[in-house]
C-alpha cells in the first residue's frame, strides 16, 4: 500500500516536471520512508491520546526518533513490521516509565541515572551502527557519528532539565526511550557478530 501511494506521489512530480524519469526509484523510496515515518508518528500520538499518555508519547518520539535516524540499530524487514514494532516499543516505554515512577524509590532513581549514563555512553561509542548490506561510505559514517554525538548531548541536557522541571513519569519516558535505542543498537551489533 505504501508503495502504491509513493508511486502516485512520484507520478504527480513527474507530470509536473519537478523530477526526471531517471530519479523515479529514488523518489519512490523516499516517499515510502516519509509516509511510513508519518504513519508511525501519527499512530504513536493517536495511541497516546486514546490511552491517556499523550505527553509521554510526544517525549518518546522526541527522544527515540532523532537518535534512531542517525545512530541506526535494529530495522524491521518491512514497513508493516516497523510500524508495529515502533508502536509496541512506544507503548512499552511509556508503561515501563509509569511503572518505575510508581515504584518511586531512591534506588530506582539511582538505577535510572546509571542506565542513562550507560545508554548514552554506549550509543556514543557504537553509533552509527554500520553492518553488512547497510554499509555506506566513510564520509557518511563520520557525518552520522557527529550527528549522533550532537543528538546525545542535546538529549542528555534535555533529560537533566526534564528531571528538574518535570517531576513525573514523562521524564522517565525519555530515559527509557534512550535505553530502547541503545538496546536496538546492541541487537544489531550482536547479530553482526554471529
Amino acid at each position: 500500500m505504501l508503495r502504491v501511494f509513493a508511486e502516485k506521489c512520484v507520478l504527480t512530480l513527474l507530470k509536473n516536471g519537478i523530477i526526471q524519469d531517471n530519479q523515479k526509484n529514488i523518489y519512490i523510496y523516499g516517499f515510502e520512508l516519509f509516509w511510513s515515518t508519518m504513519l508511525c508518528i501519527i499512530s504513536v500520538l493517536s495511541l497516546g491520546i486514546l490511552m491517556g499518555y499523550f505527553y509521554s508519547a510526544v517525549v518518546f518520539l522526541l527522544f527515540f526518533m532523532p537518535i534512531r535516524m542517525v545512530a541506526g540499530g535494529y530495522h524491521a524487514k518491512s514497513y508493516g513490521t516497523c510500524f508495529l514494532f515502533t508502536n509496541s516499543i512506544a507503548i512499552l516505554c511509556v508503561f515501563i516509565s509509569k511503572w518505575l515512577w510508581n515504584i518511586g524509590t531512591v534506588w530506582i532513581r539511582f538505577f535510572l541515572i546509571g542506565v542513562t549514563i550507560v545508554s548514552f555512553f554506549y550509543i556514543w561509542k557504537k553509533a552509527p551502527v554500520n553492518l553488512g548490506k547497510h554499509s555506506t561510505d566513510i564520509c557518511r559514517i563520520q557525518k552520522n557519528r557527529r550527528y549522533s554525538h550532537f543528538v546525545i548531548i542535546v538529549e542528555c541536557a534535555l533529560i537533566s532539565v526534564m528531571r528538574i522541571l518535570i517531576n513525573s513519569s514523562v521524564s522517565y519516558t525519555a530515559i527509557v526511550a534512550t535505553c530502547a535505542v541503545a538496546l536496538m543498537i546492541k541487537a544489531v551489533i550482536r547479530e553482526g557478530v554471529k
